[in-house]
């Protein structure tokens, strides 16, 4: 346990947080062109149109400013729209309407998904109404302004996916689904935003009727480096309306998360600025400047007596001793292949177990008919039949022999993902599960076979009495050994799917 308690960390990041936003806004309203160029426009940032983790989320569960429906999940550090499950459905829009003639928005995301494809995308939108649930993208149809979509899966079938699509709409054009907007896009320019080592960053711009699209790819740390998409001029779109971030998922499915959202308000190189809504009283602001001096104080000596205390971890960053999200997924994913490990280890030690008992069988089996052999008794059974129980039991053996060889490949596939580490990704994880998948599938497949042959040599259908056996402790027949292990192998394949289930279940809310 950290000597740093969470109720004073959290005080203290809350007080980050209040004196980062006051005066931000003083920074913020230092034109552009003060620092190089003329024509830049002045650039201020609206706290109340946008949302940034930390603390995202407050504790129950609402973000400030903002609202969400349909299936979004908001968290301490970025909003979930839809988790990859199947027909999912989920928005975040601004409570109030904004009303600046111009504007940018910086939108960070992340498009995350088990397989190539990916299904359907996610949308950032501004329109004179909130439409938050239907069938564009998680959002209402027949909008009134712009969308910008990130479309991931390929309706059309012209293999121009992922792709980057602008529409506009004047509140009476439906969204044509079949061809991916292709027949009412304004601009349109392909790039692969799934799965990338960094987050993709999409900056919107608004400025004297232009409306611009740059994206950061994600292959590169740097925020500023941004490429052109899109730029679309004399566009009208309405002058108040709610900002938006929707998506949605289908047959396939995708983790759409989306980590910041921030706006600011442009003005125009010689024109005044618009006065902000409310200015903080100078008394205010250092009451708040000492209190969070104090607070930065604190939490400076908790984290001295910490490293006195555990100087095993002297000089690594405090961030680093915290589980991640990526972190918290890996160590299900290997709890979960353990247990799996543990439980055919265990079912292969049971079938050791009835292997040998059927040796033991048919070696009193073969020891009973040499000696009835030798003996030459009348009334028992005739040899050739005796040779077809031998023959029948041998094969018994050899099927048993297979099924431990498939039980034991199907040991060393999840030993093998234990020992490879971080290095895997989630997409090699799910193929080495299917191949097991497969071996069990084998299994019952060779149990199934077991059945017919032994129903086929049922003693029944033999008119011969077969020799009494001496007694034998816990002597196991052929028949109750098929059942057993036939009700073992549907109970065991039932418990590796209830499993995989459960953590792609729990993966999603994280």
């Amino acid at each position: 346990m950290m000597a740093v308690s969470i109720g004073e960390r959290q005080a203290a990041a809350a007080c980050l947080l209040i004196f980062s936003l006051f005066f931000h806004a003083t920074y913020a309203d230092i034109p552009a062109g003060a620092v190089g160029s003329t024509d830049a426009p002045h650039r201020r940032f609206e706290y109340k149109y946008s949302f940034k983790g930390p603390h995202l989320a407050q504790s129950d569960g609402t973000i400030p400013f903002w609202v969400h429906t349909g299936n979004a999940i908001p968290s301490s550090d970025q909003i979930r729209i839809t988790t990859s499950l199947k027909s999912q459905r989920g928005s975040v829009w601004t409570k109030n309407k904004m009303n600046f003639a111009n504007w940018e928005a910086e939108v960070t995301f992340r498009v995350s998904g088990r397989g190539r494809m990916g299904a359907d995308g996610l949308a950032i939108w501004f329109t004179s109404g909130q439409g938050l649930e239907g069938p564009v993208y998680g959002a209402a149809d027949s909008w009134n302004g712009v969308g910008i979509f990130f479309d991931s899966f390929d309706n059309d079938g012209k293999k121009n996916n992922p792709a980057i699509i602008v529409v506009g709409n004047n509140g009476k054009l439906i969204y044509d689904h079949q061809n991916d907007g292709s027949t009412q896009a304004l601009a349109t320019c392909l790039r692969d935003f799934r799965n990338k080592p960094y987050p993709i960053r999409a900056k919107v711009t608004y400025y004297k009727k232009s409306l611009t699209v740059m994206i950061n790819n994600g292959f590169t740390p740097d925020r500023n480096d941004y490429e052109l998409c899109a730029k679309i001029d004399n566009m009208v779109i309405p002058y108040e309306g709610y900002f938006g971030i929707s998506a949605a998922t289908g047959g396939v499915a995708d983790d759409h998360d989306v980590l910041s959202f921030l706006l600011f308000s442009l003005t125009e190189p010689g024109q005044q600025p618009p006065p902000p809504e409310a200015e903080i009283p100078t008394e205010e602001k250092e009451k708040y400047r000492a209190e969070f001096e104090n607070f930065q104080q604190e939490l400076d000596k908790k984290k001295e007596a910490f490293q006195k205390e555990h100087p095993d971890v002297q000089g690594e960053p405090v961030e680093e001793l915290y589980e991640s999200v990526n972190d918290r997924e890996i160590r299900q994913i290997f709890e979960g292949q353990s247990q799996i490990h543990l439980e055919i280890k265990q079912l292969h030690r049971q079938l050791a177990v009835i292997l040998d008992e059927q040796r033991r069988y048919v070696t009193v089996v073969s020891d009973e008919i040499i000696k009835q052999g030798a003996q030459g008794q009348p009334g028992q059974v005739p040899g050739k039949d005796l040779d077809m129980i031998i023959n029948t039991q041998q094969e018994v053996l050899r099927t048993l022999n297979e099924l431990r060889n498939s039980f034991a490949e199907s040991l060393r596939q999840v030993g093998s993902l234990q020992h490879q580490g971080n290095a895997a990704g989630t997409y090699e994880t799910v193929q080495h599960i299917n191949d097991i998948k497969e071996h069990l599938h084998i299994v019952k497949r060779n149990v199934e076979h077991l059945i017919q042959r032994n129903v086929s040599f049922h003693p029944g259908n033999f008119n011969i009495s077969c020799p009494e056996l001496p007694p034998m402790p816990s002597c196991l027949s052929t028949v109750h050994f098929v059942v057993f292990m036939v009700i073992q192998s549907i109970l065991f394949i039932g418990y590796v799917i209830y499993r995989s289930q459960q953590e792609a279940a729990a993966k999603k809310f994280f």
